[in-house]
This record gives C-alpha cells, sequence and structure tokens, in this order.
C-alpha cells in the first residue's frame, strides 16, 4: 500500500474521532445546560413554598376547603378568602405543571419532590374544578386545570418510594465511585 493512502486514511480516522467526540461532548454539555435550567426554575418556584401564606393557604385547601363549601357553585362560586387560597395553592402547582408540559421542567424531578403535596391538593380541589369545568360548558371548561390534573395523575402513578428508591441509589452509585465517606 502506497504510504499517501494510508497517510490518508489515518488522517480521516482522526477527523472521524474527532468529530464524534465534539459531538458526544456537545450533546453532553447540552445535557449539563439543561439540567442547570431545571435547577434553577425548581429554585425560583420554591422561593412560593418557603412563605408561611402559603403553607396556610396549603393547609386551608387541603383540609378546611370541602369541609366548608359545597362544589355545587364551582370555583367561581367560592367566598373572596377560600377563592384566594384556592387561586394561590392550585396556580402554584399549575406554574409547574405547566413548566413540565412545555419541557422547561422534568416532570419526574416535579413530581418526585412535591408527590405527596400535589396528590393532596388534587384530592381537595377535583370536586370543584369538576364542577366549574361544567359550568364553563363546552367554550372552555374542559381544559379548566388539566394540565394541573394531569400532572397529579404522574405523581399518582409515580410509586411513594420513589424517593427513597432514589436516594438509596445515588448513595449506592457514590459509594461505588469512593464519593462517600
Amino acid at each position: 500500500m502506497d504510504s499517501s493512502v494510508v497517510f490518508n486514511v489515518a488522517t480521516t480516522a482522526i477527523a472521524v474521532i474527532a468529530v464524534v467526540t465534539s459531538v458526544v461532548f456537545s450533546a453532553r454539555q447540552a445535557r449539563i445546560a439543561n439540567h442547570a435550567n431545571h435547577i434553577s426554575v425548581v429554585i425560583d418556584l420554591l422561593a412560593e413554598f418557603r412563605s408561611a401564606e402559603f403553607h396556610e393557604q396549603h393547609d386551608y385547601v387541603c383540609l378546611r376547603l370541602g369541609a366548608e363549601h359545597d362544589p355545587a357553585d364551582g370555583v367561581r362560586g367560592l367566598p373572596a378568602e377560600a377563592k384566594e387560597a384556592f387561586y394561590g395553592v392550585v396556580y402554584y402547582y399549575q406554574s409547574f405543571a405547566n413548566l413540565a408540559v412545555f419541557g422547561l421542567l422534568d416532570d419526574t424531578l416535579l413530581v418526585t419532590i412535591l408527590r405527596t403535596r400535589i396528590i393532596s391538593v388534587w384530592k381537595a380541589v377535583r370536586p370543584f374544578v369538576e364542577r366549574e369545568r361544567e359550568l364553563r360548558g363546552e367554550t372552555g371548561g374542559g381544559n379548566y386545570m388539566t394540565i394541573f390534573e394531569e400532572l397529579a395523575r404522574l405523581a399518582e402513578e409515580l410509586p411513594a418510594d420513589h424517593v427513597r428508591d432514589r436516594m438509596t441509589e445515588i448513595r449506592r452509585r457514590r459509594s461505588r465511585l469512593g464519593l462517600m465517606s
């Protein structure tokens, strides 16, 4: 074989390896950047979670809303205090759900973090939401809170031990890599 052919084959192979390596590192970098976006969004939305007012509204929605109010008039029929708590809590979770639907936030990450709360809020507001859909009729009722409902469905499908299983998996991985002390 001619030395120029060997040289051409070698340089072509090196070029192919360089391109493949670039593609692999670019994909990895994009994944890392995507995770960085998730972290900042979650941190921003969880800031509200630290407020005492949010937790008071959350408790009101989960513990008192259904006991104190009849869902027959839907969300629109709630008195001001109940409506404020409803919107404050439900739209908080709806914001997370919207980000997940549009691919700006990993829904599994979200559901893992807030699983129990999402489920309890949906159970509390479901009769009000369903009645509100009926009251709104065909022109917009069918879509009312469907994204939050889907988030609640995902949360219910995620096993209750998912968080604990993930933490165990992470500990095992770190231990194998010698990162745990």
